[in-house]
């Protein structure tokens, strides 16, 4: 099946010091969906477009200046992807292959207190990854916001 090509409101594109391998862990290992990869110069692949869900387009590549990429990778930064039905929602199926498959699971599954369930994962090149679903559909925001300052 052909992925839909749309205009994009949001992406972000790692820089990654091995292209092939970091792709096949986002493909095999988390189930992203590879829309296309970007030739190079010489036809070697520059860039690849995955996608975890409709509007959740993440971008890979090598560094264009052909150094490697420049540490520490993602300081600070966090990339969160909602389940929605990825796995049937379940952050702890995603667990249970990405584990299986060697992923570097920096914490969770866990609850949060701000109603979701939370999977941490640490990409070849140390990006952070986070993954999470809905504990309770039914709270309202306010219910939420209480429930993760403390007052519940």
């Amino acid at each position: 099946m052909t992925e839909e090509i749309y205009p994009m409101p949001f992406f972000v594109n790692l820089n990654v010091s091995d292209l092939a391998a970091s792709s096949k862990f986002y493909q095999e290992t988390l189930g992203f969906k590879n829309i296309f990869t970007m030739p190079g110069p010489g036809g070697k692949p520059a860039l690849v477009h995955l996608r975890w869900s409709k509007y959740a387009d993440l971008l890979i590549s090598s560094p264009r200046d052909g150094k490697p990429v420049p540490e520490p990778r993602g300081a600070g930064v966090s990339l969160s992807f909602q389940m929605l039905e990825r796995f049937d929602g379940s952050v702890d199926a995603l667990a249970e292959q990405a584990k299986a498959r060697g992923a570097n699971i920096l914490s969770g599954p866990l609850d949060q207190p701000w109603n979701v369930r939370e999977l941490t994962v640490l990409d070849p090149d140390g990006y952070r990854l986070v993954f999470t679903a809905p504990l309770n559909t039914n709270l309202g925001f306010e219910e939420v916001v209480k429930r993760a300052a403390g007052g519940e």
